[in-house]
């Protein structure tokens, strides 16, 4: 039996990371949090193989999606890097994968006490909503995957989104790599023992997919997805949009048929956000 899994990896839900001081390549302590990724990358690949899997690709997918160490990575593997690109974080998904393995991933922007907290874009979104409910990124990643017919198997990161799973995936084997005490604050063990219960987790969801027992996520369409942004400046900007519509000072609302175009949009608006701050920052 040949089997594809895809990895999708961030880097906030991540033992070891808890401050800014580590989320970018110009932070002082970002050389810790490649190393963490890589070894755990690594950590996963080498267990996919081992339960059968034959073809494996990575999606390096934090900020510039530069992160893993590419002289260390497991040779076996394949690896997509670099930003901007289409669809971000499960970019190079298509349908012939088997499973999606998703790493390091943390909870929704707008989560008490979750870790570094955010939805896509930190400095555009406050919170993004689909259907009326806070939705993180592993919830509209998922979405994306089931669309191609490819289900999740395991999500591992911040506990704070094992809530999330159990509402919407039962299925996906959840694992904890850390529990955020602040936004800017985190337990998490060692990171031996952090390997040691993530190499098991991997092995339960690969046995699921050669069992065939995970599913696929389905929500009521149309989508009705709400993006709030942090400054109405950017609310302003987009509202022209003959698809969206404004709902208060901060929140725009547009419907999709597709997660395909949620992500889409998204993608466009926290670039367009992005572009937005940084001209309203250089004006005098």
């Amino acid at each position: 039996m040949y089997l594809k899994a895809f990895i999708s990896v961030d880097l906030e839900g991540l033992p070891g990371v808890a401050s800014i001081t580590m989320t970018t390549p110009w932070s002082s302590q970002f050389a810790i949090a490649s190393k963490v990724m890589t070894r755990l990358v690594n950590a996963v690949v080498d267990e996919l193989y081992k339960a059968g899997f034959s073809e494996i690709l990575v999606a390096d997918s934090h900020g510039y999606m530069t992160n893993i160490n590419y002289l260390e990575l497991d040779s076996r593997a394949g690896i997509i890097q670099g930003f901007p690109r289409p669809f971000s974080m499960v970019s190079g998904l298509e349908k012939g994968f088997n499973a999606v393995f998703f790493i390091g991933y943390h909870a929704a922007a707008g989560t008490m006490h979750g870790i570094l907290d955010h939805t896509y874009s930190g400095r555009v979104f406050a919170e993004i909503r689909v259907n009326g409910e806070k939705a993180s990124e592993y919830l509209i990643n998922t979405l994306y995957a089931s669309e191609l017919g490819v289900p999740v198997a395991l999500l591992a990161g911040d506990e704070y989104l094992k809530e999330e799973v159990e509402k919407y995936t039962p299925w996906v084997v959840f694992t904890p790599l850390k529990k955020g005490v602040s936004r800017y604050a985190a337990y998490y063990p060692s990171l031996d023992e952090v390997e040691k219960r993530l190499r098991s987790s991997v092995r339960e969801a690969a046995g699921k997919t050669r069992r065939g027992e995970l599913k696929l996520l389905e929500l009521e369409k149309p989508y009705i997805v709400d993006l709030v942004f942090r400054e109405s400046l950017i609310a302003d900007a987009v509202e022209v949009l003959d698809f969206i519509e404004r709902v208060n000072a901060y929140t725009v609302r547009f419907k999709a048929d597709s997660a395909r175009k949620i992500l889409g949009v998204i993608e466009v608006m926290a670039l367009v956000g992005s572009a937005v701050l940084n001209m309203a920052a250089n004006i005098k």
